[in-house]
């Protein structure tokens, strides 16, 4: 596997399967940007086929072999970005945004249908956050698995708009090491205080 192939793996983000949107939303964000920030100002700013004037004075789509060479960049632009949302949805999910051919409606429709009001949001993160408190470490898991599940709520707390901070995430470790792990980072803290 050569390097390019590795470091665009290392680009995709998760399949939206209607419950994990925050996490997409966030790593799709960054995808896009990747790819071209042309292609994310596209989902920000939205983009409209070219018209053209009929005969009788009517607005009408202009024919794609007549594009200008900027209304073709700019149409690149739009399905990058909703070619990148498209493939990285899951097909029940897909069908919410199937007729869209404008990114930034794909992408306003996926976060009316994914994201919650307000008052939603603020229970998810009350649910998060005691979690995150009643999270503990299995006996048999690693510290990094145990770090992993943290850092996956916090990312999701911090795409609903909360944060968890890093003393927080260091602390909820410390208090959450099972027994085995507690007598011998007491054991170390004595040696380091004498």
């Amino acid at each position: 596997m050569d390097s390019s192939t590795t470091a665009n793996s290392f680009l995709k983000p998760p399949i939206l399967d209607g419950m994990n949107y925050a996490l997409w939303k966030t790593m799709m964000r960054y995808t896009i940007k990747s790819m071209d920030v042309r292609a994310w100002k596209i989902i920000l700013t939205g983009w409209t086929p070219p018209k053209m004037l009929d005969q009788e004075g009517e607005y009408i789509l202009k024919p794609e072999a007549t594009w200008t060479v900027e209304e073709t960049q700019s149409s690149s632009y739009n399905v990058k970005a909703i070619n990148a949302i498209f493939s990285s949805v899951d097909m029940r999910i897909f069908g919410h945004i199937a007729d869209c051919t404008v990114a930034k409606d794909a992408w306003k429709t996926l976060q009316e249908h994914c994201e919650e009001t307000d008052s939603v949001r603020r229970t998810r993160l009350r649910f998060l956050n005691t979690k995150f408190e009643n999270l503990r470490m299995d006996e048999n898991e690693t510290i990094a698995d145990y770090d992993k599940r943290l850092k996956e709520i916090a990312t999701e707390a911090f795409a609903l708009g909360g944060s968890i901070s890093s003393e927080n995430m260091v602390n909820k470790v410390l208090r959450s090491l099972p027994r085995r792990f507690n007598g011998k980072i007491w054991a170390l803290e004595k040696v380091k205080d004498t």
